[in-house]
């Protein structure tokens, strides 16, 4: 199931890129950067709290929680991860918002430079 999500979220980024002017393809990527700057990295943000609280509350060590945190998730009990991985996954997709504006914007230019 997952896999398909991830198809259609491939072929709505090629359907993007098909957008009739530069200009438009350029104003929806700086959209799509702010967008995923704004969600995901406020995800982050509450995911890395909730995270280094969690590994706390169950007596865990917190060392690297801030820059290897995916290795810390086999701690969580059931119930932390229930609250802290949502956060998790809506930061990641956060993040793949930011790189698809980014590669709109790499395109826009493209075409603008190029005259296409």
């Amino acid at each position: 199931m997952i896999e398909m999500l991830y198809v259609l979220l491939v072929l709505g980024v090629l359907g993007l890129l098909a957008l009739p002017g530069p200009e438009s393809q350029m104003v929806l990527g700086w959209i799509f950067v702010a967008v995923g700057l704004l969600g995901g990295g406020t995800a982050g943000l509450i995911y890395h709290h909730a995270l280094r609280a969690a590994l706390r509350r169950l007596g865990r060590d917190t060392r690297g929680w801030l820059w290897r945190p995916v290795s810390l998730h086999r701690h969580l009990d059931d119930e932390h991860r229930r609250r802290v991985l949502p956060w998790f996954r809506l930061g990641a997709f956060g993040f793949f918002v930011c790189m698809t504006g980014i590669a709109l914007v790499v395109a826009a230019t493209l075409r603008a430079a190029l005259g296409a």
